[in-house]
């Protein structure tokens, strides 16, 4: 098949439903919403397939004619301003084309959001930056790319990826100017996701928070062992390969069902084995593990003594409970309780530890998986 990939088992984005494993569930609650003019927010741990997700609903949401999407992601924003060039990018690569029709409309939008424009010499679309003029405040920025928007003779949708980085924006309440964008302009339906699970929770959560019941909410959760046996078992049968039983198993079970590295796994082992056993899993394993060898070394200088010796604790015992008993303080050689407690919490702001329920987790499954085999 034309532009069929190499390996079926993808690292990156979202090509076709065909190497997208299940999901149905949420992506029919995402149309669902989508169908019927509310608001979602999707949220999960770091690299549960997320964004892929999204990126499927908005692709298939594109082909049938239904909408007009556009896809922002917000991670590496630090100010309103920042958000609102990356949304502001986002439209011009999605309208900036001749062939868009956006015309004298999209032009005059784009005079009002404050950016310095230029066009691009190479692609002949528009270009975006902030200049060192004063430009119109954020709320009315966005205004204007909202009336663009919502003038559109189709739905618009926008996914808004790592949308909890609002909270962190300082000097300015981030959050109340982007529900009151969302709720101005009811033609446009907005999915916000993020993989701060407390974060993203809190701000739709909380009755004292501007974006409070405005949305649908779903936590994302891990695939299904059942269903990731028959995705794996049926690529490698399609391409004449053969995968042992227990090693899928195994490949969940050391992947913690984390949906990147499960793919990660069968990437490699589709792409060098005909027959994946035992062995060949356990040497894609070792290589995965010395491939990130350097770069969790240089962890080490992130932390301080008693948080690295947390991160080893908890990576052996997975999950851990009870982490400041006297057990578990003695077991590891923790130190004091005190100490223990607060090298959690900082691990926990940065994301490195996550809790579920009463059990702690090292959130990087191959980190976690590095921490123990060192020993």
């Amino acid at each position: 098949m034309k532009n069929a990939p190499n390996n079926p088992f993808l690292l990156l984005g979202y090509h076709r439903r065909k190497y997208f494993c299940n999901r149905n569930d949420e992506i029919k609650w995402l149309e669902d919403n989508l169908q019927n003019g509310r608001n979602s927010v999707l949220f999960s741990l770091r690299r549960l397939g997320k964004t892929a997700m999204i990126q499927c609903v908005l692709k298939e949401l594109e082909r049938s004619g239904k909408a007009e999407v556009i896809f922002v992601d917000l991670l590496a924003t630090q100010t309103t301003e920042d958000a609102i060039l990356q949304i502001a990018r986002a439209v011009v690569q999605r309208y900036g084309k001749a062939s868009s029709g956006a015309g004298t409309a999209f032009m005059k939008m784009l005079g009002k959001v404050g950016f310095d424009i230029s066009i691009d010499p190479m692609t002949g679309l528009p270009s975006l930056s902030m200049g060192l003029r004063q430009g119109p405040s954020p709320a009315h920025s966005l205004e204007s790319l909202g009336a663009f928007l919502a003038a559109r003779k189709m739905p618009v949708v926008i996914a808004m990826d790592e949308f909890q980085q609002v909270c962190t924006f300082e000097k300015e309440n981030a959050e109340a100017i982007f529900r009151t964008w969302a709720q101005q302009f009811a033609q446009i339906h907005f999915i916000f996701s993020g993989s701060h699970r407390q974060m993203m929770m809190s701000m739709f959560a909380e009755k004292n928070r501007p974006f409070y019941r405005s949305a649908q909410l779903k936590e994302l959760q891990p695939i299904p062992l059942d269903e990731y046996r028959t995705f794996i078992t049926r690529h490698f049968k399609a391409a004449k390969k053969k995968i042992d039983g227990e090693v899928v198993d195994e490949i969940y079970r050391w992947s913690r069902g984390q949906t990147y590295c499960v793919q990660l796994l069968c990437n490699r082992l589709y792409g060098s084995f005909e027959h994946a056993n035992t062995e060949a899993l356990n040497r894609v394993k070792q290589e995965v593990l010395q491939q990130e060898n350097n770069v969790f070394i240089n962890y080490f200088n992130l932390f301080t003594s008693t948080q690295w010796n947390v991160l080893r604790a908890i990576a052996k015992e997975e999950p851990l409970v009870n982490p400041l008993s006297k057990e578990v303080l003695l077991r590891h050689q923790l130190g004091a309780a005190s100490t223990v407690a607060s090298a959690l919490k900082q691990l926990q702001n940065k994301e490195f530890v996550v809790q579920l329920g009463d059990e702690f987790l090292v959130h990087d499954v191959v980190f976690a998986r590095w921490l123990r085999h060192r020993g």
